[in-house]
């Protein structure tokens, strides 16, 4: 066979591969998976013998169709060479040059900042030279000071660091390229997911690796006061704003203009996170609205004619703060940012991190969502002096997209092995099990994460070169080999610190169950049904329990709002494709024990510290406003109860999670069974009889009988 037809011939197997991919994403069955999975593992084998070529400067291979690429081998070898490479991004097409002064300066002259100063100077009665050097100071504190010199400096050094802490960065280069093309032609919105502070640095790397504007980047002001660093990160594009600035209203309209002047003249992309804050669990939060809505107003105003959405996921095997995540979710206040603890955290030089895996999605174009939902005419009328006000379609849209970012940076996520042994890890020691024989935990592993892959997880993995003591090494410190047996620590090196004993061995389960939560979002619905159809359930019976489960995990996991019907179908299908679950007579059985075991491993947890924590709450919680309590109060009492309730160590680190606690109460407000004011300063019960009721729905739900169906 020619080199030519051998290659024609593989280009032809792998776009089979890829449908055949395509196809089992459609829930196909068991058999049928089984046949697709052997059929693309050939094709693999024949493209790999042919030989896909790797390029020196990139290390570009294809994978279903995608070409991925290893950033830290992307360009130049050296370091130097690469930070001083021939950078010439594509200029969007309206851009109008601006330094930084000169952006400060035209968001000072706004129509909006000119007409609020004018609007304060008659409130307050201070004049107006007091109220423009006010928004002065505040845009210098704002603003960035982007420098080329600065980044490429910084991007040598990064790129330097990771190369000593990272095993590989890998890029799906398809949408990349597709992220460059529309930069030229459309004002760019970056979403990233944020688990770690090293985001924003990935992006700007990724964009500046590839001939793409590097963006500005609504970064918080907590940043600004790290000595040194705080100007480099303003000189590498970042601008800083207040965590809360309520109502102060020339804050507001200085920050609303200095975003949107980014985005009406294309001077860069603008980066912020949907979600608001990193998030400790491992888990999406609900997506914040604020920042896309005064993103898109330039659209609703018809001061741009489209705006490209593009959500980018960013999935790190380990994350360089995990230590920190879990004693935050214990209660232990995170550390000021500051240059000294930047410095004094050099030792994670010494560690490896694994693997990082970037993704940017489906770009999304606002012109073309928002047919036959947003009425742009309604804005017409209005004079431009006037500051508009957000109608409420364009709310609802604005809400909308943000959950299909959300869902959509999800759906591109990626699951590594040592996650599913977490969870593997955790489902032993529910039975006080805290050791496991390293070809039990191999088997266990190989198990799991062929059904992970069923039910749709991104998973990276191949069940013929499981390396256990990478997974292990991943799951360091809170995990050790000791012979031939995989070890949870009972008192790791993170929890010397902490007095209670009960703590110290919730470190080890707050940081696995961590991991753990790195692919709930892929389970969640199935997880659910298998904990409804604990015995079997008519279809309406078990659709009424899914809706409640979902309604009360709402704080807990991501999802699309008004959709519980469609999700519930969506779902029922795949495991009937999969044989997961039997429906005879309009009942819903579920017929694999040891896969709804697991399941139900994976959401116990939460339901359980939701049940304690509501326990205590309708004994002990404030039931009138003159005896109110802070949440972060009764969180802590809530904490307390548990971890002094259990004369062992509770079997689950979600109990004494604060995190989860917060989630559960937060449930209580939107069912409208206990006040909440908006700062979270108040909290007592309102109706306890009710109360008592929904306590009594949700154990039957949780802890189910044999009942009528």
């Amino acid at each position: 066979m020619s080199g030519a037809s051998s290659t024609a011939q593989v280009e032809v197997l792998k776009e089979n591969s890829k449908k055949c991919s395509e196809k089992r994403k459609e829930n196909c069955s068991i058999e049928q998976t089984a046949l697709v999975e052997e059929y693309v593992d050939l094709v693999e084998e024949l493209s790999l013998t042919v030989g896909t070529k790797l390029e020196e400067d990139g290390e570009i291979e294809e994978d279903g169709g995608e070409e991925l690429e290893n950033l830290l081998l992307h360009g130049y070898k050296s370091d130097l060479k690469w930070s001083m490479k021939d950078y010439r991004p594509p200029k969007y097409t309206y851009v109008r040059y601006r330094v930084p002064s000169a952006i400060r300066e035209e968001v000072l002259q706004s129509n909006r900042v000119r007409r609020v100063i004018s609007m304060l100077g008659k409130e307050t009665g201070r004049s107006k030279d007091q109220l423009d050097a006010e928004a002065t100071a505040i845009l210098e504190e704002m603003g960035h000071e982007f420098s080329m010199t600065i980044l490429r400096f910084i991007g040598g050094l990064i790129r330097k660091i990771f190369k000593q802490i990272i095993t590989d960065v890998t890029v799906h280069t398809d949408g990349i390229k597709e992220l460059r093309k529309l930069s030229s032609q459309k004002p760019l919105l970056l979403i990233p997911t944020h688990r770690s502070y090293l985001d924003f640095i990935l992006v700007t790397w990724l964009l500046y690796s590839y001939d793409i504007k590097t963006p500005v980047i609504a970064a918080g002001q907590d940043f600004m006061f790290m000595k040194g660093v705080g100007a480099l990160l303003r000189r590498c594009g970042a601008y800083f704003i207040r965590r809360s600035f309520g109502k102060d209203k020339l804050y507001w309209a200085l920050f609303t203009e200095y975003t949107q002047t980014h985005i009406i003249n294309g001077d860069a992309p603008v980066e912020f996170f949907i979600e608001g804050t990193r998030s400790r669990t491992g888990k999406s939060l609900q997506p914040k609205f604020g920042m896309l809505t005064i993103a898109l107003e330039p659209f609703f105003d018809a001061r741009v004619s489209d705006v490209a959405i593009c959500p980018i996921t960013l999935s790190y095997e380990k994350t360089v703060e995990e230590n920190l995540h879990v004693r935050e979710m214990m209660g232990i206040p995170k550390p000021k940012e500051s240059t000294t603890g930047l410095i004094k955290a050099r030792a994670i030089l010494d560690n490896n991190y694994g693997h990082i895996h970037v993704k940017a999605g489906q770009i999304i174009s606002v012109y073309e969502t928002a047919v036959g939902k947003v009425d742009r005419k309604v804005r017409a009328l209005v004079p431009r002096a006037v500051i508009p006000s957000v109608h409420p379609h364009e709310r609802t849209f604005v809400n909308e997209l943000a959950y299909r970012v959300l869902l959509e940076q999800q759906a591109n996520a990626v699951v590594f092995p040592c996650s599913v042994m977490a969870a593997v890890l955790l489902k032993h020691i529910k039975s006080k099990v805290w050791s496991l024989q390293l070809y039990k935990a191999e088997k266990e592993l190989i198990w799991t994460c062929d059904l992970l892959i069923k039910l749709g997880c991104n998973l990276l993995w191949n069940k013929n070169q499981t390396n256990m003591d990478h997974v292990i090494r991943m799951l360091s410190p809170v995990v050790y080999c000791e012979g031939d047996h995989i070890i949870v620590h009972k008192n790791p090196p993170t929890a010397l610190h902490l007095s209670n004993s009960v703590f110290k061995q919730c470190n080890s389960l707050i940081s696995l169950g961590r991991r753990r939560n790195e692919f709930m979002h892929n389970v969640i619905h199935v997880a659910m049904l298998a904990k409804i159809l604990f015995h079997p359930k008519s279809k309406e019976r078990t659709l009424e329990q899914y809706k409640r489960l979902r309604d009360i995990l709402q704080y807990e996991f991501v999802f699309m709002p008004d959709s519980a019907a469609v999700d519930f179908e969506k779902t029922t299908k795949q495991l009937k494709d999969l044989n997961l679950i039997t429906f005879n007579e309009n009942v819903f059985k579920f017929a694999d024990k040891d896969v709804k075991d697991f399941l139900v491993s994976l959401i116990d947890p939460f339901l359980i510290t939701y049940m304690d924590s509501w326990q205590f709450c309708i004994s002990y919680m404030p039931r009138t406003l003159q005896h109110s309590q802070s949440l972060k109060s009764l969180c802590m009492r809530i904490q307390t109860y548990i971890s002094v309730l259990y004369c062992e160590p509770y079997l689950y680190g979600e109990s004494i999670n604060l995190n989860v606690i917060e989630n559960s109460i937060l449930v209580l407000a939107k069912l409208s069974l206990v006040s909440l004011d908006k700062g979270k300063s108040q909290v007592y019960c309102v109706d306890p009889f009710m109360f008592s009721n929904t306590i009594r729905e949700f154990a039957l739900t949780i802890h189910p009988l044999p009942a009528k169906l």
